[in-house]
């Protein structure tokens, strides 16, 4: 059964094909080396050899691999249009390590199809470990749904006749052929027909573009070549490397691709820019400013000519109501220009609709505000001169040195009245007072000493540290982070409109952009202009959220601005259609420009210090001595009260001692006017005591005579 089955393959086999190679197996194994070292020299992730449509020989697949052998010798002859096909099938014996005795069988064929040869060359790179896959020209363009998701391929390209170039040539129309790492063979067929077209390409046949790699194999020639093509329609060759049969592959130079492939020729590239950019400006008909000089460096190095065919206002942004991209953007998307200069910024969106250089600028993210009055002092500035730790000191002092003064003076009793007076004496003291009477006491003089010696450094030291803070002061905003802006809401937020920076505010789903989204102007009030968005902030109550190199490219500024830091790092960079085949090309010379030292010596140049409008000097203004008056006031208030108490307690304390006074009075009055009466009738008695007597005396002596 088996061998009927052989018998059945090898007629199938010897069916009539379209074409065969003048070649045999040995003349296709050759190849092999060479298209392994063109896989490593470009460094492709795997091998795809694809042969005509009009060649079917599958069969040969099925005969190579699934013929059992189980005979010894077959030697056939055969005819396919008149070219002769011999197929030898031999079976040889050998002994494994183990001594176990395997058959092997070698198949040689002296003519080959297509198919059969992809299929040898297919076997022989998956022995390597090398990923191999045969396809034809019509399901090579199947492949273009794996661009974006894996790395090029080499594509081997088998070419004998006219029909095979007709067949890659339009196949190449709806492919993008800069994806593909491409080996075209012309092999040998009858007599070479096309030995000429391979040797001097007329037009662009196969469709190639400026950053097309196709390496060319034209016969037995041995040098190979490198074919391109610019927008004229016209085939460049680069000689690259040379081969030899069973040598492989023997490169001819060490540059790479595009330190070789670097002349544009004259082309003309036609630029969009941006209108009032800070970054590039038309000027007398010639590209200025940092990303213009950048442009002209470009233009010479790859030598191509320079025409401005839009002048845009924005950006570009995507219109969800038409669907389509406005602005620079919207002009590259429509294939109008070939390139956008000015800072755009990257993001994923955008980068579905155009291609970013290398960046030449990077730069944090900023909002900028307007810097607040510094004649305006903060009611807490007289409190921030000392830490709170010292003032925590400074109370206690103040509070616990007059219970020690009161202790010491009375001998370890507390009364309420020295208490008082010593609180009195040490507040006088720490606001400059003197003592009415300086103690006797020895101890109560060096307490008093250390305390006018403490109030005399604290004095001097909160004297120096207010005047250096009211007069070189640190104004800040009222917050100093991102969260704390938007938890905070009193200001406005603005941007660039149609900006890279307003897509983000108003795409974003995180948690902070949605606050931010909040506080954004209508996008009709967004400044168009880097200029207009800080006249906005020095008259409004907004913040300009911004890239630090835009800043920092601005020569004059309506006020002074401060910042807070925002998140994220922008990278700001030219744009090119999608899939321009001068990306690589312009990321190249702006590389080397950025290791030679060109792209700083060009920052020096236009990236200049920043003048503010001359304000003059700041009046002081009523609100500026608020505190001052406020605290002056609130003493002289406080002093009113004070007094009011003072004065109604004296009166309180009068008219208790003038009851007092009164009551004592009188009772020394009724006291003397009872002891006068008293005295008054004692001597009353006395006199009549007295009269009575000389009465008697009187009367004794009459009484005599």
């Amino acid at each position: 059964m088996a061998r009927v089955t052989c018998y059945m393959i090898i007629l199938l086999f010897l069916l009539p094909v379209p074409f065969s190679f003048s070649m045999d197996v040995n003349d296709a194994l050759k190849y092999i080396l060479l298209i392994k070292d063109v896989h490593k020299y470009y460094k492709t992730t795997c091998i795809i050899i694809v042969h005509s449509d009009i060649d079917t020989g599958k069969f040969c697949f099925a005969f190579l691999e699934n013929c059992i052998i189980t005979f010894g010798l077959i030697n056939l002859k055969c005819e396919i249009k008149g070219e002769p096909l011999y197929i030898s099938i031999s079976r040889t014996f050998f002994l494994d390590s183990s001594g176990e005795k395997h058959r092997r069988e070698t198949i040689i064929v002296s003519e080959l199809d297509q198919t059969s040869l992809a299929y040898i060359w297919s076997r022989a790179f998956s022995q390597q470990g090398i990923l191999t896959m045969i396809a034809s020209f019509s399901e090579l363009s199947h492949e273009r749904k794996f661009q974006d998701y894996t790395t090029r391929p080499l594509c081997v390209i088998i070419l004998a006749t006219k029909e095979n170039l007709i067949e890659f040539s339009t196949i190449t129309r709806y492919i993008d052929v800069s994806f593909f790492v491409w080996l075209v063979m012309f092999l040998p067929y009858q007599e070479n027909s096309m030995r000429n077209f391979c040797q001097n390409p007329i037009g662009n046949p196969f469709n190639l573009i400026f950053n097309t790699e196709m390496l060319v194999l034209c016969y037995d020639h041995p040098v190979l070549r490198e074919w391109y093509a610019l927008r004229d329609d016209k085939t460049r060759v680069f000689d690259l490397a040379t081969w030899k049969s069973g040598q492989g592959l023997n490169v001819t130079t060490r540059n790479t691709l595009y330190a070789r492939r670097n002349n544009l020729f004259g082309q003309t590239m036609r630029i969009s820019i941006v209108n009032e950019s800070l970054f590039i400006e038309m000027k007398n008909g010639v590209l200025s400013l940092f990303w213009g000089a950048v442009v002209r460096e470009l233009s010479k190095s790859m030598n191509f000519k320079i025409e401005v065919t839009s002048i845009m206002s924005e950006y570009g942004s995507w219109n969800e109501e038409e669907k389509i991209w406005e602005g620079v953007i919207g002009e590259l998307a429509s294939n109008k220009s070939d390139m956008g200069v000015a800072e755009f910024s990257m993001t994923s969106h955008r980068l579905d609709a155009v291609d970013f250089s290398l960046p030449l600028i990077m730069s944090h993210k900023r909002i900028y505000f307007k810097k607040p009055d510094s004649s305006s002092v903060h009611w807490s500035a007289y409190l921030k001169t000392f830490n709170i730790d010292i003032w925590m000191v400074i109370v206690c002092l103040i509070v616990s040195v007059p219970i020690f003064l009161t202790v010491i003076k009375t001998r370890g009793r507390v009364k309420m009245n020295v208490l008082t007076d010593n609180y009195m004496h040490v507040w006088g003291i720490y606001c400059q007072q003197g003592l009415s009477e300086f103690p006797t006491e020895t101890s109560m003089r060096l307490g008093f000493l250390s305390i006018f010696v403490s109030s005399l450094i604290i004095l001097s030291a909160y004297s120096a540290s207010l005047t250096s803070f009211l007069t070189v002061s640190t104004v800040s905003l009222p917050f100093s982070t991102m969260e704390e802006f938007v938890d905070h809401g009193s200001y406005g937020l603005i941007t660039f409109r149609n900006s890279a920076d307003y897509e983000i505010i108003t795409s974003n789903n995180r948690s902070i952009t949605l606050k931010l989204k909040k506080l954004i102007k209508e996008k009709h009030e967004l400044p168009l202009t880097a200029q207009d968005g800080f006249v906005q902030v020095c008259n409004e109550k907004v913040g300009f959220y911004l890239t630090k190199a835009i800043m920092n490219a601005m020569t004059t500024i309506p006020c002074k601005t401060v910042y807070i830091k925002a998140s994220g790092i922008d990278s700001l960079a030219l744009i090119l259609t999608k899939r321009s085949p001068y990306t690589g090309l312009v990321n190249y010379f702006i590389q080397r420009y950025k290791d030679n030292g060109v792209m700083n010596k060009l920052k020096r140049m236009y990236f200049v210090k920043k003048q503010f409008y001359d304000t003059g000097y700041n009046s002081v203004t009523l609100s500026g001595i608020a505190p001052i008056l406020s605290v002056l006031a609130g003493g002289i208030l406080f002093s009113c009260l004070i007094l009011i108490f003072e004065k109604a307690y004296h009166q309180f304390c009068s008219c208790e001692s003038k009851r007092t006074y009164q009551f004592v009075f009188w009772q020394k009055f009724f006291d003397r006017e009872i002891g006068t009466k008293e005295g008054r009738r004692d001597q009353n008695l006395a006199f009549k005591f007295k009269k009575n007597q000389l009465s008697e005396i009187l009367r004794k002596n009459d009484f005599l005579t």
